[in-house]
């Protein structure tokens, strides 16, 4: 798990990608703010656009996003999913 979160957080390195993910997290935000399951999956595309970015500029392996995959399935995808249920609920 340790190495997990150690590949986690290499992942997201990167001024371009850290500013796509704030990016990502406000459209989420507002998404859950006004329980729009379009912005909630807008906010999520553009953070993994973030990941795309950083591999097409470096080319390097530990920045490729499928091997960013695993540990965002342990971290980041289970919120993600919690999200956009939430979103769904008629409330």
């Amino acid at each position: 798990m340790n190495e997990r979160l150690q590949q986690f957080i290499r992942c997201h390195k990167g001024t371009i990608n850290r500013l796509l993910h704030i990016v990502g997290f406000s459209l989420i935000g507002l998404g859950i703010w006004q329980k729009s399951l379009l912005l909630v999956i807008g906010g999520g595309i553009t953070q993994e656009l973030g990941h795309f970015y950083q591999y097409a500029r470096t080319r390097n392996y530990k920045d490729n996003p499928l091997f960013c995959l695993k540990p965002q399935v342990s971290f980041a995808y289970p919120f993600f999913i919690l999200i956009i249920v939430y979103v769904n609920l008629p409330i």
